[in-house]
């Protein structure tokens, strides 16, 4: 009865006058926007199981993604390959680094086909796997040549440098092309630190949304689909065969901004930027599809970079900023260089906080404040801030943190190796200097690794090769065998080689406006006490241009040094008689001396300079007509010359007399028995014709410095004859 009752009461709540009631609620098929989202839900799923099995099809029919052959965001005018068969070699089937290509390469050879249980290896990357500054013998690859038959001697090891001098990475992806037709068996890839250096674009996909057109492009091209279906549009003319329009078109070998105009052609762009880590991440998965296809496996390196030792190549005010700010930030700046040089930390630490304030980008503010930091032993915020200064720096020399990120997700996504070398030089800085904080230690200068430092990467290598189960090391292999490989190495490679690349890699950071970085280096390079006339005319012009406005006597002493081994060298008599002249540190007669030197027998460029200084020098000396003569040779020298034209009208406006007919004056010269110059005398006919002396008279000590000079008029001496010995000092005024 009570079961009923509520069954009743149920059924009566249910009744009245409105329609019945639904207790269980509305359908699900009551509700559009539900049955809508499940049959795009449903048409989804379709479309990409269709794309699956069409992409299966695809792969079962032999066709490649895109990408596997060709780069959707850059092309090249030429392709010259790298290696070439070596003319008559016995026996033959040699290949070897084709000569065109030893600019950029070191010389490789090795035979084709591979010989019967050699295991090949190409190890890949920028000039850091070519060894700059030196060479193969003691790159990581030179190292790990000698270190795999030590630690295994079951195989043949070949280990074949194939690092390009300034190869970004899809320059790498580009000589992969090639390289997997040489029987590999296994890609040491090191590379990111050279993606900035050539100027590029992004075609028609610089638009609003290029970031994601670039991430799309790169997506696309990695499919078999896409593949075949613009190779379908190309044959109905429905899609360009050519891609250059969407592309930038590269020449055949490296063309650097940094070798045609220098730091200054950079500018900040964000968008670049992300447009470039996005190529970046596309060549390395080119390069592992490439491997992938002939069979061979890979091992990449996360590229390492000195950040406590290394200054910004150029910093760039945050935008927006005003003149004022602008102004105020580079004070702040030239502040703090100063309080530290002094040692005083906190005082610097200060004007540099407060210059960061208003100008966060700037990457130098930033660097110092980790030079600042690091004195006070403050080394976690050291470490951010000399990071910041890497990632601000407006010319990306140094692989950024998201390359860093890309490349481990490629790595991880191939389930490809990753030797963690940043990590690996760390700890060995933590062990034996209490910090993380990479710098001199291990790097020459921004990226490329000292010998030791290289060492420590090619037994990286060999252990990981050993994990891998490519290399079965023996019961020899262990300290004793590794020193005995070091000592080996050291023995191939002599001071000689080693001063020579330091010197060589001062001279160019010094170009770079690197001055401090360079004059380490230059530093190194004297160290080493090599008897080689270049290596210390290199070295100390090097550490002279340092030192020209802080240490003019310093800088005199290693101009003095460069001068003794190269009395003859024009350029570097005219780059001290300038230094002289405009900043009157000695006596500026030896600066006009050394500008006379140098307009006589420089051929080179900017030679119109010494005529400049040489014109001014007349004109300060109520010499007109002279003057004038010396500004229309830098004229004539150097036609396109704003400051010629300017001193020519300038003088002649400012002539008491018509300036007409002027005569540059010849020069007399005599020299020492072994070619140096012994007199200059500039000189011009008398009435009779007879050459006497008339403007500058010089003379010379053999090993380039000045000994005396004098000043004529018509063949009559002008005030007092000036003698100097040979350090410089001036003995006599007579």
């Amino acid at each position: 009865m009570e079961n009923k009752d509520i069954k009743k009461t149920a059924t009566d709540q249910g009744s009245g006058d409105g329609p019945e009631k639904n207790l269980s609620g509305p359908k699900a098929s009551d509700h559009p926007g539900i049955v809508l989202w499940k049959r795009l839900l449903f048409l989804l799923i379709t479309v990409v199981l269709m794309l699956a099995l069409l992409e299966v099809a695809l792969f079962s029919a032999g066709v490649n993604p895109v990408l596997l052959h060709d780069d959707p965001f850059v092309g090249f005018a030429e392709n010259i390959p790298l290696y070439i068969t070596k003319a008559d070699s016995q026996p033959p089937g040699i290949l070897e680094t084709a000569p065109n290509k030893l600019t950029y390469f070191n010389l490789q050879t090795f035979s084709s086909p591979k010989k019967s249980g050699t295991y090949r290896i190409f190890t890949l990357g920028g000039s850091t796997t070519y060894g700059r500054p030196y060479n193969d013998s003691v790159s990581f690859s030179g190292w790990l040549r000698e270190f795999l038959p030590a630690a295994d001697s079951s195989r043949n090891w070949e280990v074949i440098n194939a690092g390009g001098i300034s190869y970004a990475s899809y320059r790498v992806a580009r000589l992969m092309k090639e390289l997997v037709q040489y029987e590999p068996d296994l890609f040491i890839i090191y590379t990111g630190h050279n993606e900035f250096l050539e100027r590029r674009s992004y075609g028609q996909l610089r638009g609003g949304v290029k970031g994601a057109a670039t991430e799309l492009a790169g997506k696309l091209a990695t499919t078999r689909t896409w593949s075949a279906l613009s190779w379908s549009l190309q044959k109905i003319n429905a899609l360009p065969k050519s891609k250059d329009s969407l592309r930038a078109t590269l020449p055949g070998e490296v063309e650097t901004i940094l070798k045609k105009t220098g730091p200054d052609s950079y500018s900040r762009d964000d968008a670049l930027r992300q447009e470039v880590v996005e190529h970046y991440r596309l060549s390395l998965e080119r390069m592992v599809d490439q491997a992938k296809a002939v069979g061979a496996a890979v091992i990449f390196v996360s590229p390492a970079a000195s950040l406590k030792d290394c200054t910004p190549f150029k910093s760039e005010h945050t935008k927006g900023l005003s003149a004022a700010q602008r102004s105020r930030s580079l004070e702040l700046l030239s502040a703090a260089r100063k309080k530290i040089k002094a040692k005083k930390w906190s005082e610097a630490l200060a004007a540099l906080d407060e210059a960061l304030i208003f100008d966060p980008r700037f990457a130098e503010l930033h660097y110092r404040r980790g030079n600042t930091l690091f004195a006070l032993r403050r080394y976690d915020e050291a470490k951010a801030a000399f990071r910041r200064a890497k990632e601000e720096d407006v010319c990306s020399l140094r692989s950024l943190d998201a390359m860093g990120e890309v490349l481990a997700e490629v790595a991880k996504n191939a389930e490809v190796p990753l030797v963690d070398f940043v990590q690996l030089l760390e700890g060995h800085v933590q062990d034996n200097h209490g910090h993380t904080i990479l710098g001199q230690e291990f790097f020459l200068d921004h990226v490329h690794p000292t010998i030791e430092g290289n060492q420590l990467l090619a037994q990286q290598l060999v252990e990981v090769m050993g994990a891998r189960g490519i290399v079965e090391p023996s019961e020899t292999w262990g300290d004793q065998a590794i020193a005995t490989v070091t000592e080996k190495v050291h023995g191939q490679f002599d001071k000689p080689m080693q001063a020579l690349g330091l010197a060589n890699l001062a001279r160019v950071l010094a170009w770079s406006g690197k001055g401090e970085d360079a004059e380490r280096l230059a530093v190194q390079a004297l160290q080493l006490e090599v008897e080689d006339p270049y290596i210390t005319k290199t070295a100390a012009t090097v550490i002279a241009s340092q030192y020209l406005h802080d240490d003019p006597d310093r800088a005199w002493e290693y101009f003095r040094l460069a001068l003794n081994t190269d009395p003859m060298d024009s350029k570097l008599h005219s780059k001290l008689g300038q230094w002289i002249a405009d900043t009157r540190n000695r006596q500026v007669e030896v600066g006009y001396a050394h500008l006379l030197h140098a307009s006589v027998f420089w051929s080179g460029p900017n030679r119109d300079r010494a005529h400049m200084h040489l014109g001014v020098a007349m004109a300060q000396r109520g010499r007109p007509a002279d003057a004038l003569a010396h500004f229309l040779e830098a004229q004539r020298l150097n036609p396109k010359s704003a400051d010629a034209k300017k001193a020519i009208n300038q003088l002649r406006r400012q002539s008491a007399a018509p300036l007409n007919n002027v005569v540059l004056q010849k020069v007399s010269v005599k020299k020492y028995p072994s070619g140096n110059i012994k007199m200059i005398v500039q000189v011009k006919p008398d009435a009779t014709g007879r050459y006497i002396a008339d403007g500058f008279w010089t003379e010379w000590y053999e090993g380039g410095e000045l000994k005396g000079f004098m000043e004529y008029l018509r063949g009559v001496p002008q005030g007092n004859k000036m003698a100097w010995d040979q350090s410089g000092r001036l003995l006599e005024e007579s």
